[in-house]
């Protein structure tokens, strides 16, 4: 079965229904008002509520209410695990075609919600239409590929022949049992794809989301329950991370734990949810993503794919391009450009048709924004550097030329902060991006193929793009593009959307009968 993505904005666009994409999502901003202002229990086979709350706020103005949910208790985690481990084995032995055709259904199902979906993203995490919608599409995109894989893979069982005469070998793949999810605030997609490649497969799943998406992650476990997860397979925890997420990583029911976040965080969780013994850890702890631009380049598409990848979605992408090394004969030609082609970008609510930059997530990263700009001289500011002067957390999208400060230049700072910096050659280039401690993704923008063939076989980065002019840095897609980071972006090697990615979920059984 070939691997379609889902692409509704450009699908829509191509069909002459762009229009109607617009209609459609301006009608969903006002269907799933009804969701706000909730309260929303968690999940674990039936409804539960705590005592503690957690109020879920808008970042879009900084005020409205788009829900209240659970601080889960320690109680309630520990019976949530000790349900999830009862009930795996049942789970699996469901069948892989069955547990395959549940998520194709949920898929489905999905797809003719996704402009309620997208709305809610918009309202929840800030994101413009287009990048709401495309998260949406990911997700789709998501559980129809791991589905597939599992199908193609007929459920990772295989003949392994005969050692010895009058016996039969096979190598069976089985679920571990119970597999935490703590999932970011940036991407919807990133949730649901975490929670879709252990599930699929046979175990199940917690899900802890942050607590800044809370609201469509709980949509999207209803959504699967509808489609037929069964619910004590399948359970819905709110609360902070380090609270709830430490009662699970370290709870002897809990296999394995699926991570996404900071390299902090995720290292943290690394080590204290093995304390006790192995556990699988599959982990994205993020990047320092840098585009290297040669002066073979096109200059105005380098330009462009900087730009985007830096500032879309206000530089909080796992993938934003957050440091530019340019080469030195067009460095003065290319922050000039930058400049002019980054004042064209609109930073406003992200309901609006025209927004490209929406608001950042929280209070927290707002006041942090402003934290990071007290450390920068002026004369180094290109562009941007401040607040924006309205309701919510909006602030500018912002360059920095050439600050040679290694908080800037080193550090994953999650913001719509670009720093540039001016190299003498390539070679430079990828020795300054092979120093780092992160290795997720990059790019690099020269029209001369050696150029990007030595950069492809020496940068120390998981993804890598050439001359992508939507996005220098960002924009994987499932299937295609598998996202995967190197060094302290993860612990596995294995990406995301890619063939690799569910065996680890698995664990291997060799089954050898003698025949009579």
């Amino acid at each position: 079965m070939p691997f379609d993505n889902e692409n509704t904005y450009i699908k829509m666009t191509e069909s002459g229904n762009e229009e109607k994409f617009h209609t459609e999502y301006e009608k969903a901003l006002k269907t799933v008002e009804k969701w706000f202002n909730v309260e929303y229990p968690n999940l674990v086979v039936e409804e539960v509520y705590e005592k503690d709350k957690l109020f879920h706020v808008s970042p879009l103005d900084g005020k409205t209410n788009l829900g209240t949910f659970q601080m889960s208790s320690k109680e309630t985690s520990e019976r949530a695990a000790e349900i999830a481990h009862k009930s795996y084995k049942k789970w699996f032995e469901l069948g892989y075609l069955a547990r395959a055709r549940i998520f194709l259904a949920a898929a489905d199902m999905l797809s003719e919600r996704k402009f309620e979906f997208a709305a809610v993203l918009s309202y929840e995490n800030g994101k413009n239409r287009y990048e709401a919608m495309g998260d949406v599409d990911e997700t789709i995109d998501f559980m129809r590929y791991y589905a597939q894989q599992l199908i193609s893979n007929e459920g990772y069982i295989k003949f392994t022949g005969t050692a010895y005469y009058g016996e039969d070998s096979k190598s069976v793949m089985k679920p571990y049992g119970v597999i935490l999810v703590i999932s970011p605030f940036n991407f919807f997609s990133i949730t649901a794809g975490m929670v879709s490649g252990p599930l699929v497969v046979g175990n199940s799943v917690i899900l802890k989301p942050s607590s800044d998406i809370p609201l469509s992650s709980y949509k999207f476990i209803e959504l699967l329950h509808a489609a037929g997860v069964p619910k004590e397979n399948l359970i819905y925890l709110s609360g902070s991370g380090g609270r709830v997420g430490r009662a699970l990583y370290t709870n002897d029911y809990v296999e394995g734990v699926v991570f996404t976040g900071s390299r902090d965080i995720g290292m943290k969780i690394f080590k204290e949810a093995q304390e006790k013994r192995p556990k699988v850890m599959v982990t994205e702890m993020g990047g320092k993503d840098t585009i290297v631009v040669t002066a073979k380049c096109d200059i105005d598409k380098a330009v462009e794919g900087v730009a985007r990848s830096a500032f879309g979605y206000s530089g909080q992408k796992c993938s934003a391009c957050s440091l530019a090394l340019i080469e030195e004969p067009i460095y003065d030609i290319f922050k000039k450009k930058l400049v002019e082609f980054t004042s064209k970008l609109s930073v406003d609510d992200p309901r609006k048709k025209g927004t490209f930059t929406g608001p950042v997530v929280n209070k927290d990263a707002y006041v942090k924004f402003q934290e990071v700009m007290k450390t920068v001289p002026d004369q180094k500011i290109l562009y941007g550097g401040s607040i924006k002067k309205m309701d919510g957390y909006y602030v500018e999208n912002t360059i920095l030329d050439n600050v040679n400060d290694p908080n800037i230049e080193r550090v994953e700072l999650f913001l719509p902060i670009l720093a540039i910096k001016p190299v003498r050659s390539l070679h430079e280039a990828v020795q300054f991006i092979n120093m780092s401690e992160y290795g997720l993704t990059g790019g690099i923008f020269s029209e001369d193929r050696k150029e990007i063939d030595y950069y492809f076989k020496n940068a120390e980065v998981g993804v890598v793009y050439a001359n992508r002019r939507r996005g220098g840095s960002t924009g994987a897609m499932v299937g295609s593009q598998p996202f995967v980071g190197w060094k302290m972006s993860g612990t596995t090697g294995k990406g995301t959307g890619s063939f690799y990615y569910l065996p680890q979920f698995l664990r291997e059984q060799a089954q050898t009968i003698v025949r009579e």
